[in-house]
């Protein structure tokens, strides 16, 4: 799975690993708008360092002697306590060659305005090795020129206002790209059209008999009890689905409180996720579990 180099329209860079254009699509709008963004497959070198926030130490370490448990100090471990620890990892570039050449290469790709004058300072001033100070002036011209991207963005948003059209109004609502936006509406589309009158409201839907759909659950016993939903019960929408592996999903949009959820196998069927604006919260989704999910709130928020 490729490794895509983003630039923010701002002045911030992500590395991020998608199967392809459409799943990374998918993956930065978890993030922001990538309307904005321009990315490119990375295969330079990769060098990058994580660091869990504490400081330690050992008491009386003595040459050549090995170091004991209780020699070992911890000091405050206050962010680790306190809050998410992931969240608080510290990330760095290694201090190896390779870990400059990590920086360098993305220097070059994301940030070729700062790059080029890096290297305009290096054939007039000698080899630069990041210590020589660059002009402030043209550092400064040279930062305002990386935020053309942020420039064009906002003329984009401008006329995005402006438009009435049925994708560009779903986009402006939901703070999509119009790519995905198009995606997502052709998507809603296809299961609103799945055989039910769009028109009726929630609560007239007919029950049928026999039962239209009907579905077990795959899931083993320490995935929890599985939830017994009734897709004719009133004032809901409800979605299913299953990915390559047998992976069971529900979502349920409750009409009344506009509030959605879904419950997942793999994750334990007790636990249900809170779904916002067709996004997911608490869980990280393939490229068909997000785009399931989206797809179902657009087809239930859009009904509401």
């Amino acid at each position: 799975m490729p490794i895509y180099l983003v630039r923010w329209p701002d002045l911030s860079a992500s590395f991020v690993q998608a199967e392809g254009e459409a799943h990374l699509l998918d993956v930065l709008d978890q993030v922001g708008n990538p309307d904005d963004c321009e990315w490119s497959i990375y295969d330079g070198p990769l060098f990058i360092d994580f660091r869990l926030p504490v400081e330690w130490s050992v008491q009386e370490d003595r040459h050549r002697t090995p170091v004991a448990p209780e020699q070992v100090v911890l000091e405050d471990v206050g962010r680790l306590a306190s809050g998410n620890v992931v969240e608080a990892i510290e990330l760095s570039l290694a201090g190896a060659d390779d870990g400059y050449e990590t920086g360098a290469e993305v220097l070059r790709l994301a940030f070729p305005k700062l790059h080029a004058l890096i290297e305009r300072c290096s054939e007039t001033g000698g080899e630069f090795d990041g210590e020589a100070a660059l002009p402030e002036a043209e550092l400064r011209q040279a930062l305002h020129a990386e935020l053309e991207r942020f420039l064009r963005g906002s003329w984009r948003r401008a006329k995005l206002e402006k438009k009435t059209d049925a994708i560009s109004t779903l986009a402006r609502e939901m703070d999509l790209s119009v790519e995905l936006a198009r995606t997502y509406e052709e998507i809603a589309r296809n299961q609103q059209s799945g055989g039910r009158d769009a028109e009726r409201p929630p609560q007239e839907k007919p029950s049928t008999t026999p039962p239209l759909f009907r579905i077990s659950n795959h899931h083993t016993e320490d995935c929890g009890q599985p939830p017994a939903i009734d897709g004719d019960g009133t004032g809901k929408y409800v979605g299913y689905f299953a990915n390559q592996y047998g992976e069971q999903a529900v979502f349920v949009y409750d009409y009344q409180t506009r509030e959605a959820s879904v419950r997942m196998g793999e994750t334990g069927w007790g636990k249900a996720h809170r779904v916002v604006d067709g996004r997911t919260e608490g869980i990280i989704l393939t490229e068909s579990e997000a785009m399931w999910i989206r797809a179902c709130w657009l087809a239930a928020a859009k009904r509401d």
